[in-house]
């Protein structure tokens, strides 16, 4: 995406012309099928009678034309399900196995075999987009100068709703885990499974670990060489009390976990927690938790306790996200804004924007999330559709008002107001309005200069009056379509995808889990603690100078962190670190 800014360029150059080489940039495309256990499935058989059979022994005195003789046939032999293929002597059937050899055995049977099951073969989302996307996370950490063909010796354990295991970016790779239905229930084994409405694993699992397999996206360790092991903690409603999440802190204990994600938190702390958590740490595990999304200064915990590596947010353009935490606690910051992953098969939300007739998907266009008032209370009522008109300007006055004019069938390009930090609703709010009052039919809001990143804001229509297709769009896309002004636009957006964009420390979390996970496992001898230091010693400053509240120690870099810990564990010498 073009909205990795300059200063993290200069940042990261060297890394890149040095690390260019010693690694291979060469990403083999890996497809997988996904296996199905076809025992649950009941058995069922394809039988051909011979055309124009001329006796039927038993039933000939019962038999008139030749398809009622072939039903009695089966009628006796205990046949059942029997669907005949239109007006041919072909039937499915389900049977015995002792009933079925004596079929096998007639004389008015051509033959008997197996009927097949078939699976709908599902693409993500090909209507979308072609190829693959890299999620502009994955490029800002540093994942494409570190290769992850070591990440086989280290296991990340992803505390959360689930992971969808039939999604085609994820079902490739090596995951194993618990399930657990509810709070109070035990870790029962068995798939993991997120539900219907749980995306928000799956989402997580995919910026660690969605496969480079030429559609999609890819995650920090796309290579299917890291171990996940999925403990589905949260109930249906999204939460867990702190006890639960010791005890599935020490399920991943048990069975191997390295490296610990946490995407959730809460307002106050517990003894059991805390110290059960120190305990953990201190037998060598790296645990990794969102800051907080009230975007204040508040604690939220398990990030703020000291055993823990508390994950603040940034947009693409590097800067700290109104919703994150900032505290004193905040250790390192990561991508964390209209972040792109996988969620559970078909729940997902995207959209698109044409330009003379090409897709403009991979530049980063992200639906609104849309609530109105109903029966008291907010639903989610997003609009879909595929809307072509032509491209107008609502222009940004000096005064902060809009000039509009009549978007009368016209879809609306409309600019943010400079204002340094959006952490409400409304000013996105009174921007779709301000687009359908003047009667346009679709709305782009793009970035301003000064907060020029991709963003990821809800709108409330609570009288339902502007329902109208909403994207938004970082600062220089929004530049790019000013040149389009006067011309035939295309803007969709679909449901029932397998990926999308969220935003919250929980999307920035699983970054730094993914970079502490793919740097330690060239260093499996290293310590978590050391893990730890490396990450904070070699991120990228992106705010005041030195440590501060808001991005802590600065933006994790995985190439750098590799580097650091070639010297501080001792084990491979390929020379002194590069100056960043």
């Amino acid at each position: 995406m073009n909205c990795i800014t300059a200063k993290l360029n200069s940042l990261f150059s060297l890394s890149i012309i040095v690390v260019a080489m010693i690694f291979s940039m060469q990403v083999n495309a890996v497809t997988s099928l996904r296996e199905v256990d076809e025992s649950n499935f009941p058995k069922k058989y394809i039988v051909k009678f011979k055309e124009d059979a001329s006796s039927f022994s038993e039933l000939s005195e019962m038999s008139e034309n030749q398809h009622v003789t072939e039903e009695l046939v089966l009628e006796k032999l205990k046949a059942r399900e029997v669907k005949r293929l239109g007006n041919s002597t072909i039937y499915s059937v389900e049977m015995g196995d002792l009933k079925l050899e004596q079929l096998r055995n007639r004389s008015d049977v051509e033959y008997v075999e197996i009927d097949q099951p078939r699976f709908l073969l599902r693409r993500a989302s090909p209507d979308i987009w072609s190829g693959e996307t890299t999620p502009w996370g994955y490029e800002v950490v540093g994942a494409q100068v570190v290769d992850d063909f070591n990440a086989g010796n280290r296991t990340v354990c992803i505390i959360d709703t689930g992971y969808d295991i039939k999604h085609n970016d994820l079902s490739g790779n090596r995951v194993s885990g618990p399930n657990v239905s509810d709070s109070n229930s035990d870790f029962p084994w068995s798939v993991p499974d997120p539900g219907g409405d749980n995306s928000h694993g799956t989402h997580v699992a995919g910026t660690i670990s969605a496969i480079a397999n030429s559609e999609g996206i890819k995650g920090i360790m796309p290579n299917q060489k890291v171990n996940l092991y999925i403990v589905k903690a949260l109930n249906e409603n999204g939460w867990v009390y702190s006890s639960d999440l010791v005890k599935a802190v020490q399920t991943c204990v048990d069975n191997g976990a390295n490296v610990i994600n946490m995407s959730l938190g809460g307002s106050k702390s517990t003894m059991t927690e805390k110290n059960g958590l120190q305990s953990i740490y201190e037998k060598g595990v790296l645990l990794i938790a969102a800051a907080g999304n009230d975007g204040d200064t508040s604690y939220s915990f398990p990030a703020s306790y000291d055993s823990v590596m508390s994950v603040a947010a940034v947009d693409s353009n590097l800067e700290h996200a109104a919703f994150s935490q900032i505290t004193d606690q905040v250790e390192i910051a990561a991508p964390g804004v209209a972040i792109l992953s996988t969620v559970t098969v078909g729940e997902g939300v995207l959209s698109d924007i044409s330009l003379n007739g090409l897709s403009q998907f991979k530049r980063g266009i992200v639906p609104y999330k849309r609530r109105i008032m109903k029966d008291e209370q907010y639903i989610s009522d997003l609009v879909t559709g595929s809307i072509t008109g032509i491209l107008k300007r609502c222009d940004l006055l000096f005064d902060g008002t809009y000039k509009c004019g009549d978007m009368s069938n016209s879809i609306c390009l409309i600019e943010r107001q400079h204002v340094k930090k959006q952490d409400k609703m409304s000013l996105d709010n009174r921007l779709i309005k301000t687009c359908s009052d003047a009667g346009a039919i679709a709305a782009i809001v793009y970035s301003n200069a000064k907060l020029p990143g991709l963003q990821n804001p809800s709108i409330v229509d609570e009288k339902n009056v502007a329902r109208i297709v909403s994207v938004t769009v970082d600062h220089p896309f929004g530049q790019t379509l000013l040149g389009y002004i006067g011309k035939e636009v295309t803007v969709s957006t679909s449901e029932g995808k397998d990926y999308e964009y969220y935003s919250g420390t929980s999307m920035a979390t699983p970054h730094v889990a993914g970079v502490a996970s793919l740097v330690w496992s060239y260093h499996p001898t290293c310590t978590a603690a050391q893990v730890r230091r490396a990450l904070t010693e070699t991120s990228i400053d992106i705010a005041e100078v030195g440590r501060d509240n808001r991005t802590g120690y600065g933006m994790v870099n995985a190439y750098a962190a590799e580097r650091y810990l070639d010297t501080l564990c001792g084990e491979l010498d390929w020379g002194p670190l590069p100056t960043l």
